[in-house]
């Protein structure tokens, strides 16, 4: 077995409340959690997946083109971190930038190799090229907008200490960059270039946020954008004499700094928390953490000056105290092709708002392969075969994803699910032959495949050469859907590439292997409505002739939208009288807004004087109602709390 060093962090540097900004481009302030979060949501996460369709060929050195959307995901995820930086936000891409920038691209893939001053020599070799590869960020193993958080500003790797690249992509003065990219080939890596010096350097310096530039800045920051090295940036200062000190929640948190190097953008100190290498990423926090920052020393203007600032970091994909339930609410009920009137409490970050409904059926699945790829969808290499009988855990057969080449390996189920109260996967698992940068990941997104959230991840764990196939047996994961309960959500097994050390190989033992996979407790989408713009905080919706219709909310960010919230079921009823009685009515609906506390669901109704109550095994817990005094109680515990009267509830709910 032989291992190959996935270049994904060999990068060169080039030395030498949301509004639209007054220049059209984002500006908003990470000072709110819900501004952070949504932000990241809906433009961040837009800017992936996107079809990078290069026209191109190394074989005959075309450096080719690629699609405009791939060009402007980049430059979206660009104008992100600048936004988030507290920057102008409204860089456009220059189309001879543009040209010369895929051309360097070709050039650094060709040669599965580095350089701003190519040799003459070089397959692929022109001087457009040379140009672009003289005045650009440069990257193997990462392209398009995962080249610009991945590579340009995650800055890993003992070369990158100064971290240039994220100096050229926060430079103030910047307005014009230009893109170039090559998909990964055969045994040749993906090549970036970002053109990222538009001859304004040195030019008077734009008004920024918080005057200086940091990364993580200042306010609400996502792990997943939070690297391990930390900078601040200010024009002409002195930092060979600052000093960095850092609390955690208030306590004292080390830092290691690097050697202060110039010559990049702004001048700028980096430094790293004492406890974390280069080349690992953020670890997910379990609640919002704040890491207070202070810098002491620094010489500006011949003054020693002090900065402090406050950076929470958090979990975009849970929900903060100023995120809204966006549940929509109103009557359960609806008599055929009658007109309803919904509510919802819009996020106070959004600049747009949609409405959907959507139509579902029961759903279930066991798959072990043996029928090849009937419920999956697959985004893979050429070279290899998904679905194999290398291995099994049942029958014949499994699915498998291996890094043929360093690029990600996905696995889609097909339907779009909703999750019920006790929803879950469960799937038999095996990580063969697998080095530190290659990552087995199951996924859940719930905005239609924009963005994907982890469930279950496992790294390997093995390096140089060996006669080691990793996991020789399969191991069963079970994964519990609760908490996206009347979501609707996409899942996928997702083989990663994160940088450092993979084995090329799919021969048998190599790869990730996934057997007998079980999915319950599910609804599947069968049909929706468009999604429709939306202002204030209500819509109108019109129901079917029969049936039932789930309602969503969605917020957005200049034209990109985030998840879809819980869905509220308008059944469709001869009358608008419930088919069901109201405290059927508002068990059921108790179930799908907090089926954590209340699972599995259930219809079954126990009436013992003066109670009605249903009984839920899995959190040994009851919901009742008292004829008595009319109250709603929920008893967990041991203990029998009152909720207060049923109108209120039941005027919630839309049971009355």
């Amino acid at each position: 077995m032989k291992i190959h060093s996935a270049l994904g962090l060999a990068i060169l540097c080039v030395t030498g409340g949301a509004t639209l900004a007054a220049d059209g481009g984002y500006a908003i302030n990470p000072a709110s959690r819900e501004t952070a979060r949504l932000f990241y949501q809906a433009v961040y996460a837009s800017s992936n997946n996107i079809a990078v369709d290069w026209t191109g060929s190394i074989s005959s050195c075309n450096a080719g083109t690629i699609s405009t959307d791939y060009q402007n995901a980049t430059l979206r995820r660009i104008n992100w971190f600048r936004a988030m930086a507290g920057l102008p936000a409204s860089v456009t891409l220059d189309p001879v930038f543009n040209q010369k920038a895929q051309q360097a691209a070709l050039m650094m893939s060709a040669n599965n190799n580095l350089s701003h001053s190519p040799a003459s020599s070089w397959l692929c070799y022109t001087t457009a090229g040379a140009e672009g590869a003289s005045k650009s960020n440069l990257g193997l193993g990462h392209s398009g907008a995962t080249g610009v958080s991945e590579g340009a500003i995650r800055e890993a790797g003992s070369n990158n200490a100064p971290v240039g690249h994220r100096r050229w992509v926060l430079y103030p003065q910047t307005t014009r960059m230009g893109v170039g990219d090559v998909p990964a080939t055969g045994n040749q890596y993906s090549g970036t270039a970002v053109w990222v010096q538009d001859g304004n350097f040195g030019a008077a310096r734009p008004t920024v946020r918080d005057t200086f530039v940091a990364w993580p800045p200042k306010g609400y920051v996502p792990y997943t954008v939070v690297y391990p090295r930390w900078s601040f940036s200010y024009p002409s200062a002195n930092f060979s004499s600052a000093r960095v000190t850092m609390t955690e929640n208030g306590n004292a948190f080390g830092v290691t700094q690097e050697t202060v190097a110039n010559g990049y953008g702004e001048n700028t100190i980096v430094w790293l928390p004492s406890n974390m290498s280069n080349e690992s990423h953020w670890i997910k926090p379990s609640a919002d953490t704040v890491y207070n920052v202070t810098i002491s020393n620094v010489v500006i203007g011949g003054k020693a000056q002090t900065f402090n600032y406050t950076v929470t970091v958090f979990d975009p994909d849970k929900v903060g105290a100023d995120t809204p339930d966006q549940t929509p609410q109103g009557s359960a009920y609806l008599a055929p092709t009658t007109t309803g009137t919904y509510t919802f409490t819009p996020s106070p970050a959004a600049t747009a708002t949609q409405w959907r409904a959507i139509n579902t059926a029961a759903y279930s699945l066991t798959d072990g392969a043996e029928g090849g790829l009937t419920n999956f969808t697959t985004n893979t290499s050429s070279g290899y075969s998904v679905v194999t009988a290398d291995a099994a855990s049942e029958g014949s057969k499994s699915f498998h994803l291996a890094h043929v080449q360093p690029v990600d390996q996905t696995l889609t189920l097909k339907n779009t699910l909703i999750p019920l109260g006790n929803a879950s996967i469960r799937f038999d698992s095996r990580l063969g032959l697998a080095g530190t940068g290659q990552v087995a990941r199951l996924e859940v997104s719930a905005n239609d495949g924009v963005n994907w959230t982890t469930l279950h991840q496992q790294a390997g764990t093995q390096s140089g050469s060996t006669s080691s196939f990793g996991e020789k047996t399969f191991t069963t994961r079970t994964v519990s859907l609760a908490e996206f309960a009347g979501k609707s959500v996409l899942l996928r097994f997702r083989y990663a590439m994160d940088g450092g050390t993979y084995y090329p190989q799919s021969s048998a033992g190599a790869g990730w292997y996934i057997d007998n996979v079980q999915i319950t407790g599910m609804e599947t989408l069968t049909t929706t409505t468009t999604p429709a713009d939306t202002t204030g905080n209500s819509f109108s919706f019109t129901a079917p002739a029969s049936g039932s219709s789930m309602l969503q909310v969605r917020s957005g960010m200049y034209g990109y939208f985030g998840d879809w919230g819980n869905s509220l079921r308008v059944s469709t009823s001869g009358t608008t009288t419930p088919t069901v009685s109201a405290t059927d009515c508002l068990f059921n609906w108790a179930e799908r807004t907090v089926p954590s506390l209340l699972s599995p669901t259930t219809t079954t109704r126990t009436d013992v004087t003066p109670f009605s109550y249903r009984f839920y095994t899995t959190s040994n817990s009851a919901l009742a109602i008292s004829s008595a005094d009319s109250h709603v109680y929920y008893y967990a515990a041991g203990r029998l709390n009152d909720l207060g009267h049923q109108s209120t509830w039941l005027a919630q709910a839309g049971c009355q």
